[in-house]
Parts: structure tokens; C-alpha cells; sequence
């Protein structure tokens, strides 16, 4: 008879704030399976009472990375009431659990997020998105205090970051004079948040949003997929509503976007190897090329 695995202490932590949430407490003896986490949260798959559940439990030093457990659950529940999101089953911000629906789909690719017909299904959902109400109780994101914070933290004499900081000033006061922080925003449209079932397509990991300028959702879907003229174009055309003036702020939205980036790399891994190097390199040289 083969041995069971080990329990592990994750999966231990994650039982226990099972049993200590009142929602949550029914399935806190389901079977679980790992999912793959990031920097700030871990993940499982849990299978009982019948059905299976997608189960994240956060790291305390989230809220360093910008994380707010409090905005994050408002905006789950008004994300999955409009059918963008998976449903809500418990959401505890204290112990940082969060128990949602397990949607049966598939992660997209950056070629799937390339695809002429994926990006207008990605800026039709954007666009649903910002013009939702914003619930009571989600914080502002502005990625321009966010630059200026992040921008803190590097040390003297980084020579890029000099090279950059005009050029971020000068962007974040363009960006400044549009539209402030009035929708509901994702903030990391990445399309490893991008889960599609063949019929509809959801938005997952919403640690990062909040009330924000929609244009920096744009520009994020926009800069980390790399969309050429033309499927850039097609995505803007699907968004629909944009006023020719916020057009011309995207382009530095974009760049603060990829700024942002740049500085989060560059603070959290000060001597980064690897893919980590490759892809801060890469972003800086891309800033750079644009410095004007």
C-alpha cells in the first residue's frame, strides 16, 4: 500500500483558516491539490462536498507588495456579481483565505492574448469592467504615487533610473491631467490572468485591483503582450469610447506602466539573474528606447 504524502505545513496553515472561517468551514477536510502560486499568495485546488473550489491563502508580507486583502475582497464580489470573475464562497482579508468557485478552463498563452479575436474579447470584458459602479471600501490605485515610491527605494547613483526619472515626471503629469481614479480596475492583465472556458472568458488574481484610471488597464493589457499596430488598434476599436485625448495619454500610461514594471523588479530583486535579469533588462532598454 503506498505511503501517503507528507502534509505539509502550507497545506496545514491553510486547514486550520479553513476550520476558522465560519463560510469556509465545511470543506476544510476536502482534498486538496497545489496550484502553482506567485510571489505573494499560495494556491490549491480542494475537492468536497460535491464539488471542487479554487482555495488561496496569502503571504503575511503581501500588503509590501502593494496588496490590499481588504479592497480586494469588495472588488471580488462586485467582479464575480457581474460574471467576470468566479464566484465568491468566502473571502476572510485577515487570514488572507480565499475560497472561489474552480472554473474548468484554461490559462491563456501570450499567443492566445495575440489572437485578433482574443483581443477584442479581452477589451470588450475591459471595457464591462470600467463601467461597473466601484463598491465602497476599495482603496485608489495611482501608479504615479506608486513610481514615486517605488522610484524611492533604489539606491543612489543607479544610473537608469536618472536617465528615467525625467522622463517619468513629465508622464505622470500628462496622465495626471486626464482622468483620475474612476473605475474599477484589474491592474495586471497579464494573460496568466486571463482563464477561458471556450464560451467566456474571466478575469482571476485580482490582488492588484481597484478605483484607478482605466487607461493603465489598457495599457497593461497592451504592454505585456507586446500587441503590434494593427491588433493594438483592433483592441481600442473593441474597447470603444475612447476620446482621441485619452488615446494620446495611453502612449505615456504605457510607458508608466512598463516604468512601474521596472521599478518592482528592480527594487525586489536588486541583483536579479536569470529570467528576472533577462526581463528587467528588457524593460529598461524598452523605456529607454522611448526616453524622450
Amino acid at each position: 500500500m503506498a505511503e501517503a504524502a507528507p502534509v505539509t505545513a502550507d497545506e496545514r496553515e491553510l486547514r486550520e483558516c479553513l476550520h476558522g472561517c465560519a463560510a469556509a468551514r465545511s470543506l476544510a477536510d476536502g482534498h486538496l491539490t497545489r496550484i502553482e502560486g506567485g510571489l505573494s499568495n499560495r494556491a490549491w485546488r480542494l475537492e468536497a462536498n460535491g464539488a471542487r473550489w479554487f482555495v488561496r491563502l496569502g503571504y503575511p508580507q503581501a500588503s509590501s507588495l502593494g496588496v490590499d486583502r481588504h479592497g480586494e475582497c469588495a472588488v471580488l464580489h462586485a467582479v464575480a456579481a457581474a460574471g467576470l470573475a468566479p464566484a465568491v464562497h468566502a473571502c476572510d482579508p485577515a487570514r488572507g483565505l480565499l475560497v472561489t468557485s474552480y472554473i474548468d478552463g484554461r490559462t491563456w498563452t501570450m499567443a492566445d492574448a495575440q489572437q485578433p479575436r482574443n483581443v477584442r474579447r479581452a477589451a470588450r470584458c475591459l471595457r464591462q469592467l470600467h463601467q461597473l459602479p466601484v463598491p465602497a471600501g476599495v482603496h485608489a490605485v495611482d501608479f504615479g504615487q506608486q513610481a514615486q515610491r517605488l522610484a524611492a527605494t533604489l539606491p543612489e547613483g543607479d544610473a537608469t533610473a536618472a536617465r528615467l526619472a525625467g522622463r517619468a515626471a513629465r508622464a505622470i503629469e500628462r496622465v495626471s491631467d486626464g482622468r483620475g481614479a474612476t473605475a474599477l480596475c484589474h491592474n495586471d492583465l497579464h494573460h496568466l490572468n486571463l482563464l477561458d472556458d471556450g464560451e467566456r472568458l474571466w478575469l482571476v488574481d485580482w490582488e492588484y485591483g481597484g478605483r484607478g484610471n482605466p487607461l493603465f488597464d489598457l495599457a497593461s493589457f497592451l504592454t505585456l503582450h507586446d500587441l503590434a499596430p494593427a491588433p493594438a488598434a483592433a483592441f481600442l476599436d473593441a474597447y470603444g469610447g475612447l476620446p482621441a485625448t485619452d488615446r494620446a495619454r495611453l502612449e505615456d500610461a504605457s510607458w508608466l506602466y512598463d516604468y512601474v514594471q521596472w521599478l518592482w523588479y528592480r527594487s525586489r530583486f536588486p541583483s536579479p539573474a536569470g529570467d528576472e535579469a533577462w526581463y528587467t533588462e528588457r524593460l529598461a532598454q524598452r523605456l529607454l528606447r522611448c526616453n524622450n
